[in-house]
């Protein structure tokens, strides 16, 4: 985990305690750069990461389709 923390931080993207800050869609501050499950905090659960990568891939392909139009 501290490692994707450290190359995010070498990124400029912001981070509290040891964490990658995300907004409700996965999105860190810097622009098309998402993030997901154990490293942005909250229960170490499956489920949890699970649904944030579902979330955080239906939010890249919306990304990614805005930028082709």
């Amino acid at each position: 985990m501290h490692g994707s923390v450290d190359f995010a931080r070498k990124l400029g993207i912001v981070t509290k305690l040891d964490k990658i800050l995300v907004n409700e869609k996965m999105e860190t501050n810097l622009k098309g750069v998402y993030a997901c499950g154990d490293c942005t905090g909250g229960l170490y659960q499956i489920s949890k990461a699970v649904y944030e990568g579902t979330k955080a891939g239906m939010e890249v392909i919306q990304y990614v389709r805005n930028i082709k139009n």
